[in-house]
């Protein structure tokens, strides 16, 4: 383990890592949290009910890492739930969310604190990230850009009430996150037991965060990758393309209500309210963004035949799709 710097007299520090069934990946997950140049004042790990040997692996570790404290959902639970529960029992003011099968550039915890600290304006910092999937000889996808970078980017989003898209390891400070709710729970219950409020459950609580940009709060990122996401073929988001946009769809709406000072309307109300014009074009716009997973999977393993087919799918089916992933994400070769 590498020598750590003393934790800031400013600002406690807990990364919270969801773990279900990740017993191949927790190990190295955690080992790169355990090596920050800023070493975090806790590693909060939940296990969601794994039917594998995670809970094992990391009780192990954490017998021999005081920093480490697990938390059990004596049955699967989900995202939201799991993220709220760590977001009530966090110990410090400041949280990250780290997934059980990423890992952290040593610096990240470091470089994302003093910025933090830099303004109290500042809402949470990101940063950019190399994203890989589990497919190919080194299953490179690129680098992922997602977030404003600076003040005066943040807050030209809000005023065009845009989304605020944040990385998914982002520091932030509890008591804001609880201030606009945190995670919701048991947004639609219905008979096929789907859980809306496990997808886009970030990009949900960044936006309701971001309502504070009229008061001159602001997120940003730092632009240099400082962790590696991993993207496997078999994500959540992925098998579940089409919800996954139905949230965003609805997290936008919720967004323009609030900032006109109009109610929200609930999921199943919103799916009620749309259109057929606007349905057929959520299923365009849901195609173009599966032709892209596809495209990026096919990068990852080097079929660049399939590769440019589905480019050519997703640049038809949603040229706005491709103009905006030029500008987040980078591959090379």
């Amino acid at each position: 383990m590498t020598e750590t710097s003393p934790a800031s007299p400013f600002l406690g520090i807990t990364v919270i890592v969801c773990c279900y069934n990740a017993e191949r990946t927790i190990s190295d997950t955690l080992r790169s949290l355990r090596e920050q140049t800023r070493s975090p004042d806790e590693i909060l790990v939940i296990d969601d009910g794994s039917a594998d040997r995670s809970l094992e692996v990391v009780n192990a570790i954490a017998t021999a890492d005081g920093r480490i404290r697990v938390l059990v959902n004596e049955i699967n639970r989900g995202t939201a739930y799991s993220r709220q529960r760590g977001l009530e029992e966090a110990r410090t003011e400041a949280v990250m969310f780290f997934d059980a099968d990423d890992l952290a550039g040593p610096r990240l915890v470091e470089t994302q604190e003093r910025v933090l600290l830099g303004d109290a304006a500042i809402l949470g910092v990101g940063s950019h990230a190399h994203y890989f999937s589990e497919e190919g000889v080194a299953g490179h996808l690129g680098t992922q850009r997602v977030g404003p970078t600076d003040r005066d980017a943040a807050l030209k989003l809000y005023r065009a009430g845009k989304l605020m898209f944040m990385p998914p390891v982002t520091l932030f400070r509890r008591e804001d996150a609880l201030a606009v709710g945190g995670y919701r729970q048991s947004l639609m219950p219905n008979p096929q037991g789907i859980r809306y409020e496990d997808f886009a459950e970030d990009l949900d609580l960044w936006c309701r965060m971001s309502d504070l940009g009229g008061e001159g709060r602001y997120f940003m990122v730092v632009p240099q990758p400082l962790y590696r996401y991993r993207k496997p073929a078999g994500s959540l988001s992925t098998r579940n393309l089409g919800l996954m946009q139905l949230k965003m769809r609805w997290i936008r709406d919720c967004l323009a209500r609030r900032r006109q000072g109009l109610p929200e309307l609930d999921l199943a109300a919103f799916i009620a309210s749309r259109s057929l014009f606007e349905r057929i074009s959520d299923w365009r716009q849901d195609r173009a963004a599966g032709f892209y997973k596809r495209a990026g999977f096919s990068w990852a393993s080097r079929r660049y035949a399939k590769l440019a087919f589905y480019l050519m799918l997703t640049a038809i089916a949603s040229p706005k799709l491709i103009r905006q992933k030029i500008k987040t994400q980078a591959v090379s070769l």
